[in-house]
């Protein structure tokens, strides 16, 4: 079978099955290692051969990205990546657990942290206006025996 008759069998199989993004990098790293291999010295016919049947590639895809779907959704072992240095298949890097980079130019997104710093000064006036009130009734008294002392004691010396 050669090359674009394998790649035509795995394309076929595979869309309406899996996401396009997901056919597009297989169909290009299986037509990436048929060519590298083909540069080694290898015919077409005999790489297509060695993978094997492009209906059980195909199957295996479709099993491991539908396995995929369901870890991600429960917050399983693998996860999709975007990324052009990542397969859909591997295990997530411990570098894209750092900090988080929230997109916070959308005018509701403004008026939400206005809202909520607004709320957080009253919240807090709100406390130590409390307190104040509390001990207000208990600071007047102390202040006039306290000022009463300092006065006593000052004329004693």
């Amino acid at each position: 079978m050669s090359r674009q008759e394998f790649l035509q069998r795995l394309r076929d199989t595979l869309t309406g099955e899996v996401p396009g993004s997901v056919v597009e990098e297989n169909i290009r790293y299986y037509e990436e290692y048929i060519r590298g291999e083909v540069l080694k010295g290898s015919s077409e016919e005999a790489v297509t051969e060695a993978i094997g049947d492009p209906r059980l590639i195909a199957k295996t895809i479709i099993e491991a990205s539908e396995n995929a779907k369901e870890s991600s959704s429960t917050g399983g072992f693998y996860s999709s990546f975007t990324g052009q240095d990542q397969n859909v298949y591997e295990e997530p890097r411990q570098e894209r657990r750092g900090m988080h980079y929230y997109d916070l130019s959308k005018w509701y997104w403004k008026l939400l942290g206005v809202v909520a710093i607004v709320f957080f000064f009253l919240l807090v006036g709100t406390i130590v206006t409390g307190i104040f009130s509390l001990l207000a009734p208990v600071m007047g008294p102390l202040l006039l025996i306290g000022l009463i002392y300092w006065f006593v004691r000052g004329l004693k010396r």
